[in-house]
């Protein structure tokens, strides 16, 4: 019988005992090597009944047996791993694949192919069924919190007159009841840094505008079609899908790299974002223009607010980028779908 030296773990105490182990006829057999020629017997088992580790090219094997102990076998020259062959005990599928380039390679692109998969499908689709499927009272929670810090560290009280946050409120709920009946909202106007150009909805039906915007758009039908758009946001609930996919595409990215903290793994995460994020602004722009069409109001106004915004864009420095554009779609992109709807 072929002997090869190892340690034996009894699985109860830290302490390496040093062992002779044979294979013979099937069987796997350890004995002590305390220096007498047979040494005692400690385990005996067939081999079917043991599971060994996958072989590594300098690390020992390790063998588990079925009482609890382990065993640690050098085998830098492959001899117990031929023995082990030779006596019938052959590698997982699994491991003759990763022995192949061919069949890594292959795997490889499944792997990749599955991502992407679910990152462009799976991941939008499981968080639409997810955020249509959370209950209102965690979904309005969610958005108090939200507005709870910004209001803490952004936001201060709208100094617009309220005679014309009550008008604006008046036209927007009439239009809302026509094209969004029985979706919850709250119309909310604040104020916050340098007169911020900016309107948003958040989690559990707030729409916030800021009274920059308002002061920008001039025009109320303008201002109405921005607060249609963010009602397309409530009512497709991309506020919460919007969460709930950062967290998935997080995930997806910290499979990939590991260290989610590395500039690597914020990459996908950023563009994942905003791709998803002009997806939603597309819907909720379509929105608003049905939102206008209720009211008998043009796209003009629209339109012409975007024109503007366009103009103020130009003059901004190079690499700026106005928070109102961010993740949104471009606004040529915009422009050219509201003069199709002026047509």
């Amino acid at each position: 019988m072929t002997t090869f030296s190892g340690f034996r773990f009894d699985g109860r105490h830290a302490e390496a005992v040093p062992v002779i182990v044979h294979i013979d006829e099937g069987e796997l057999i350890v004995k002590t090597a305390d220096g007498t020629v047979d040494g005692t017997l400690l385990d005996r088992d067939r081999l079917d009944r043991v599971v060994v580790s996958e072989p590594f090219d300098r690390a020992p094997r390790l063998v588990w047996l079925p009482g609890g102990a382990a065993l640690e076998v050098p085998d830098t020259n492959r001899s117990f791993a031929q023995q082990l062959r030779r006596s019938g005990v052959e590698l997982s599928l699994a491991v003759r694949l990763q022995q192949r380039w061919p069949a890594v390679i292959v795997a490889l692109a499944v792997i990749v192919a599955m991502l992407g998969l679910f990152y462009f499908k799976g991941l939008p689709a499981t968080a639409r069924w997810l955020a249509f499927s959370l209950p209102p009272r965690l979904e309005a929670r969610m958005g108090e919190q939200v507005l709870g810090v910004l209001d803490k560290h952004y936001m201060r009280r709208s100094s617009v007159d309220i005679e014309r946050r009550t008008r604006l409120a008046n036209r927007f709920a009439l239009a809302a009841a026509a094209t969004a009946p029985g979706v919850r909202y709250r119309l909310e106007f604040r104020a916050a840094g340098n007169d911020g150009i900016n309107a948003m909805a958040l989690p559990g039906g707030i729409i916030l505008v800021l009274d920059g915007l308002v002061r920008f758009a001039g025009d109320e039908d303008a201002v109405l079609g921005v607060l249609g758009h963010e009602l397309g946001h409530v009512v497709n609930k991309h506020s919460v899908r919007q969460v709930l996919q950062s967290v998935g595409v997080g995930t997806v990215a910290s499979l990939l790299w590991g260290d989610f903290s590395g500039v690597a793994a914020s990459v996908p995460v950023v563009l994942g974002m905003l791709s998803y994020s002009r997806e939603f602004e597309r819907e909720a722009d379509e929105f608003a223009i049905a939102f206008l069409r209720s009211q008998h109001v043009s796209a003009r106004p629209l339109y012409d607010f975007f024109v503007k915004v366009r103009r103020w864009q130009s003059r901004l420095e190079d690499g700026q980028v106005p928070d109102f554009l961010a993740t949104h779609p471009s606004t040529d992109e915009r422009l050219d779908r509201l003069r199709r709807e002026i047509r």
